[in-house]
């Protein structure tokens, strides 16, 4: 089986045509350490990523659709125009990261930390956003069509109310 750290260590370009060539193959990365490397438009959907250290990585534009990213720390990240439709990222972080334009749509974010986030533009339409931490990040123009924000944290954050088609019984408001 081929060692797939060493072939995203070598380029994104390489590890995406594997993927693309071997689809079948499980992609086991839980607990690996990718802080700040360069992996834009890398292919991680279906990734185990439990507890991974992608902290201060360049990850726009990368594929996170049906992820495990449950305890991992994403901390700084650049995930500009990132897809994590379906992931579970339970109890991440994901402080400072820039997530503009992103979409994480039915994604399961419960307990995780946005504080400071740049979520602009974002897409969480359907997510399930208990218990999140979201204090001054910045929600402007994000999409929240049926998501849950059952004890979310917006205290200081940046939102139009407009912006938010779901329930905020129960969410920290200030």
């Amino acid at each position: 089986m081929t060692d797939l750290l060493a072939l995203l260590r070598e380029s994104v370009d390489a590890f995406n045509a594997h993927r693309a060539d071997h689809p079948e193959q499980p992609v086991e990365l839980s607990g690996v350490d990718l802080s700040g490397l360069g992996l834009p438009g890398i292919n991680l959907r279906g990734a185990s990523l439990f507890e991974a250290n992608l902290a201060w990585a360049d990850l726009t534009g990368a594929h996170f659709d049906g992820a495990d990213l449950r305890r991992s720390t994403l901390e700084g990240s650049a995930l500009t125009g990132a897809t994590f439709d379906g992931a579970r990222m339970d109890y991440a972080n994901l402080r400072s990261t820039r997530l503009r334009g992103a979409t994480l749509r039915q994604v399961e974010l419960r307990w995780a930390t946005c504080q400071h986030a740049d979520l602009r533009e974002a897409v969480f339409d359907g997510a399930n956003l208990r218990r999140v931490v979201f204090s001054d990040g910045d929600l402007t123009g994000a999409s929240f069509k049926n998501a849950n924000f059952a004890e979310a944290d917006l205290r200081w954050t940046t939102y139009r109310i407009e912006d938010i088609e779901s329930d905020l019984d129960g969410a920290c408001l200030r």
